[in-house]
């Protein structure tokens, strides 16, 4: 999205460029491995079988319909949904 801020004067002129990049890493991970398009894919620390420490960087949308979403506990996303690519 880009939305121009105008200000009476010409030199005050503004851009801002708001980019949603959420699931960026999650998309590339797709790009690199194909067999992963339309899994759930989460991108952060190894799991380890739900006993692993750290959190979700980013997430597919489709892990996203198991309720992961960015900043969730990996081991909580495991647990959610073990399947899914890490």
């Amino acid at each position: 999205m880009l939305a121009l801020n105008t200000h009476t004067n010409n030199t005050d002129r503004r851009i801002v460029l708001h980019v949603y990049m959420d699931s960026f890493f999650a998309l590339v991970a797709v790009r690199e491995k194909p067999e992963l398009k339309g899994l759930p894919v989460v991108v952060g620390t190894d799991p380890k079988r739900g006993k692993g420490r750290g959190v979700v960087c980013t997430c597919s949308y489709e892990a996203r319909e198991y309720d992961i979403h960015s900043a969730t506990p990996v081991s909580q996303a495991y647990k959610l949904c073990p399947d899914a690519a890490f």
